[in-house]
């Protein structure tokens, strides 16, 4: 059955009574890449200019063959084109069919263009950390899982979104699904570490345990991954600059916690430790110097002994007011509100 023979249909059908209605079609999917056999479905997409034009969207069978024509907007599509959806590849690789007028076509090429633009390295990273964290939730799940059934649609949802991550470090769109997804992954030049035989467990073993095992063992490899990509990218940046004002602000971080540790409050003891690491953390990022170099104050608390804990945190005080002074860090500090007025009036 020639299945392009329902293209003609349609586009005679928009040129005889929704020219206006109609800005462009888009055939996507396995024809493009000469890839059909006798089962093969036709994927065609349009963007309508009204809403009559959007009721031409249709979805229908003949001899057994699935056919899609469905809608979408110029908005949606400015997103696609953005990589905000992992199908990109249907703007970079779809095939235009119609188009309604010049100036349609224009518009549709140029978000081709963009989304064939993958030289923001940074943007790409941070989309596809963002994309890896979607696996949270799925990986969550998988966890709690008792059933095969459930653990295998739960290591699917990380499949999808662990090789949309894998494609956007590697600046590129995911073409194709199902059967030759893994090939066109391992065609990439950036992969986490064994994705071959880990992405196979769910399709191979019907262990549970190894399903979860390995899938956690993929996640993990995949932020290793994002995190090597990040470091090269970033550039070494002046300690000085990066910490010029900080302490002055996790004084009062440390204050809460000597607080804490004089009226029992474990709660705000450990806040306040976390918020500390966390602080210096994004404020060490990028310089030669890591939070590791301090006492560790989270696992020192101690809830009976709060005493010791505070010890701890005196300690990790005052090596970090040596740390900065010792790499010209300025700390701005007063003894009193006329050394302030002095410093003010000097400006």
């Amino acid at each position: 059955m020639d299945l392009m023979k329902s293209v003609e249909i349609l586009i005679e059908k928009i040129k005889k009574d929704y020219k206006r209605d109609i800005a462009v079609v888009v055939l996507m999917g396995s024809h493009i890449y000469n890839e059909t056999h006798s089962l093969s479905d036709l994927d065609m997409y349009f963007v309508p200019n009204t809403e009559r034009g959007e009721n031409l969207g249709k979805v229908f069978i003949i001899d057994g063959i699935g056919f899609d024509f469905w809608p979408i907007s110029w908005e949606r599509l400015e997103g696609i084109a953005n990589h905000e959806e992992r199908i990109t590849s249907i703007v970079t690789e779809g095939q235009v069919l119609y188009y309604g007028s010049k100036e349609d076509l224009e518009r549709f090429n140029r978000l081709r263009i963009r989304g064939l633009d993958t030289k923001d390295r940074r943007k790409f990273i941070e989309k596809s950390k963002k994309e890896l964290e979607k696996t949270y939730q799925p990986y969550f799940n998988l966890l709690l899982d008792h059933t095969l059934s459930e653990a295998r649609k739960h290591a699917m949802e990380i499949i999808f979104s662990v090789t949309y991550a894998t494609a956007l470090l590697n600046g590129t769109t995911i073409k194709r699904g199902r059967g030759k997804l893994k090939n066109e992954i391992l065609n990439m030049d950036l992969l986490p570490k064994d994705f071959s035989s880990l992405y196979d467990t769910v399709f191979i073993s019907s262990d549970i345990t190894e399903i979860k095992n390995n899938f956690g063992q993929l996640l993990m490899n995949m932020k290793i991954l994002l995190e090597q990509e990040e470091a090269k990218e970033q550039k070494s940046l002046s300690f000085r600059e990066q910490l010029e004002g900080y302490y002055e602000e996790l004084i009062n971080f440390y204050n809460k916690i000597r607080r804490a540790c004089e009226t029992g409050d474990i709660y705000t003891a450990l806040f306040a430790a976390v918020e500390i690491n966390k602080e210096l953390e994004g404020a060490f990022s990028g310089t030669d110097v890591s939070p590791r170099d301090l006492p560790d104050i989270i696992e020192a608390f101690d809830p009976n002994n709060l005493e010791g804990f505070l010890d701890l945190v005196v300690e990790h005080q005052s090596q970090l007011f040596q740390l900065l002074k010792s790499k010209d860090v300025p700390v701005l500090v007063f003894d009193d509100f006329i050394e302030l007025k002095e410093h003010i009036d000097s400006l």
